[in-house]
C-alpha cells in the first residue's frame, strides 16, 4: 500500500469513529451551509411562515404558545448544532493530529527504508566491485596458467629430446670406446665387455652346476675326513654356518671358486712349471726396476702371448694336470662333505668350467694392463661389509636394503682392471665384473 493509500484509510477510519460517535444523536451531519445559514425564528419554510402569521392574526394569540414551543425546539437544535460544530472541530483536529503523526512516522519509515535501501546498494556495489576483481584475478590465473601449461609441455618436448640427444650421445660413445678398444689394442688385447661376457657365463655355469648335481644333497660334515675339514676350513673358514640346505648352493659355488682362484687364476701362467713360472716372475720384477711400467707390461703380454699361442701344446700334459688336480680338490671335499656321489655328466660339466677358468686365467695375464681377480676371504672374527661398488648379491634385495649388511660368503670372483690396453695410466681402476657375495640375513 502507497502514501496515499494510507492516508484515505486513516481518514476514513477517523470519519468513521467521528460518524459512529454522533450516530447516536443525528442520523446525518448537515452540510456546511447549514451550519453558517442566519437564524431564523421558524423552521418551517417562508411560505409556510407567512401563512402561519396570516393564521396567528385571524385566530389571535391562540399561536403564541406554539411559537415560543417552536423558539425553544430552534434553541435546542442550535445548541445541537453548536456541539457538533465542536465534535466536529474536535474530531478534525484529531484527524490533522493523527494524520501528521502518521504522515511523520511514514516520513520516518521512508527515511529508514531509503537509508537501508542505500546501505544495501553500497554493499551491493562493493561486492559487485569484488566480484568483479576476483573474476579479473581468476581470469589472471587462468591466463597463467595456461601460459604455465604451454610452457611445461614446451620443457617436456625439450627434455625428450635432450633426453633423446643423451641416449644418441651415449650410443655414439659406447660405440666410440667400442671403436678406440679395437683400434688401439694390440695383438691379442681383449676389450672389457669380452671380459666381462667370459666371467658371467662362468659364473652361471658354476651356479647352474651346483644347482643341477647337488639339488638333492645333504651336507654331513660329521663324516668328512679331518684332511678334509682343514681345507675346507682354509677355503671358506665360514663352512659350519653355510652347511645348511638354505644356504647350500651358495656354499658349494664359494668352495669351487676358492680353489679356481687359488690354483687357476693366482698362478703366473696356468701350466706353466712353477720352477719356470717363479723364474718368469723373478725377471719382471727385475724388469721394473730398470724399464718403464709400460714397457714392462708390453714385456710381459708379449712373453705370456707367446707362451699362450705358441707353446700351448707342448704345455698341454701340465696343463691336463693341473685340470685334473683341481676337480680331484673339488669332488674330494663335495664327496666328504655331501652324500651326493659323483657321476660322469658331473665330472665333465666341472671340467668344461675348470677347462674355461683356465683359458680365461691365460687370457688375463696376456694383458698389458694389469687384472686382479678378486675373492674376499670370509673369517668368523672379522666383519665384511658388502660394498655394492665391488659386489653383487646373490639374492633379490636391492643394494639399498644391502647397506652395512655382513657378507656369509662369496660365491664367484669379480675382476678389476687396472691401468689401459697399452698398460699405461696405472692410477685408473675398473671393475670389469663385480664379486658375487651372499649377504646375512637381517
Amino acid at each position: 500500500m502507497n502514501v496515499p493509500d494510507k492516508r484515505k484509510s486513516a481518514a476514513h477510519s477517523i470519519r468513521s469513529s467521528v460518524s459512529s460517535r454522533s450516530g447516536g444523536n443525528i442520523i446525518a451531519a448537515p452540510p456546511r451551509a447549514q451550519f453558517i445559514r442566519p437564524p431564523s425564528t421558524s423552521t418551517s419554510p417562508p411560505g409556510e411562515k407567512d401563512t402561519s402569521l396570516e393564521r396567528a392574526d385571524s385566530v389571535g394569540g391562540k399561536d403564541s404558545g406554539a411559537a415560543h414551543t417552536a423558539k425553544e425546539r430552534e434553541k435546542a437544535l442550535q445548541d445541537k448544532i453548536a456541539e457538533l460544530k465542536r465534535d466536529l472541530a474536535d474530531n478534525e483536529a484529531n484527524f490533522t493530529h493523527t494524520l501528521d503523526q502518521l504522515s511523520q512516522n511514514e516520513s520516518e519509515t521512508s527515511n529508514y527504508w531509503q537509508s537501508r535501501c542505500s546501505s544495501l546498494n553500497q554493499q551491493f556495489l562493493r561486492a559487485d566491485t569484488e566480484l568483479r576483481v576476483l573474476r579479473t584475478e581468476v581470469d589472471v590465473r587462468v591466463a597463467e596458467k595456461i601460459e604455465l601449461c604451454e610452457e611445461y609441455e614446451l620443457l617436456h618436448e625439450k627434455l625428450g629430446e635432450r633426453d633423446s640427444e643423451i641416449r644418441s650421445l651415449r650410443t655414439q660413445i659406447s660405440g666410440l670406446k667400442q671403436w678406440v678398444s679395437t683400434n688401439t689394442k694390440k695383438s691379442d688385447q681383449t676389450s672389457d665387455e669380452e671380459f666381462g661376457d667370459t666371467i658371467a657365463k662362468l659364473r652361471n655355469g658354476l651356479q647352474n652346476w651346483a644347482v643341477s648335481h647337488f639339488r638333492k644333497s645333504s651336507f654331513d660334515l660329521s663324516k668328512a675326513d679331518q684332511t678334509v675339514i682343514d681345507d675346507l676350513g682354509s677355503l671358506v673358514p665360514m663352512y659350519e654356518e653355510l652347511a645348511v640346505s638354505q644356504t647350500k648352493a651358495a656354499f658349494l659355488q664359494s668352495i669351487v671358486s676358492s680353489i679356481l682362484v687359488e690354483m687357476i687364476f693366482d698362478a703366473y701362467f696356468v701350466g706353466l712349471p712353477d720352477t719356470q713360472a717363479a723364474q718368469l716372475s723373478q725377471i719382471e720384477q727385475y724388469l721394473v726396476g730398470l724399464s718403464s711400467t709400460e714397457a714392462v707390461n708390453e714385456w710381459r703380454a708379449m712373453t705370456l702371448t707367446m707362451l699362450r699361442k705358441e707353446c700351448a701344446s707342448k704345455m698341454q700334459q701340465e696343463t691336463d694336470d693341473v685340470i685334473r688336480n683341481v676337480m680331484s680338490r673339488i669332488n674330494r671335499i663335495v664327496n666328504n662333505i655331501t652324500d651326493a656321489r659323483g657321476t660322469e655328466a658331473r665330472d665333465q660339466a666341472l671340467k668344461f668350467l675348470v677347462t674355461n677358468s683356465t683359458n680365461l686365467a691365460r687370457l688375463l695375464v696376456a694383458q698389458k694392463a694389469l687384472f686382479e681377480v678378486t675373492m674376499p676371504k670370509i673369517l668368523p672374527y672379522q666383519r665384511v661389509i658388502f660394498e655394492p661398488d665391488f659386489m653383487d648379491h646373490i639374492g633379490e634385495e636391492d643394494e639399498d636394503s644391502l647397506a652395512s649388511r655382513e657378507l656369509l660368503c662369496v660365491t664367484f670372483p669379480g675382476i678389476i682392471k687396472t691401468g689401459d690396453e697399452n698398460g699405461r695410466h696405472l692410477q685408473y681402476r675398473n671393475v670389469i665384473a663385480k664379486a658375487t657375495v651372499l649377504c646375512s640375513p637381517e
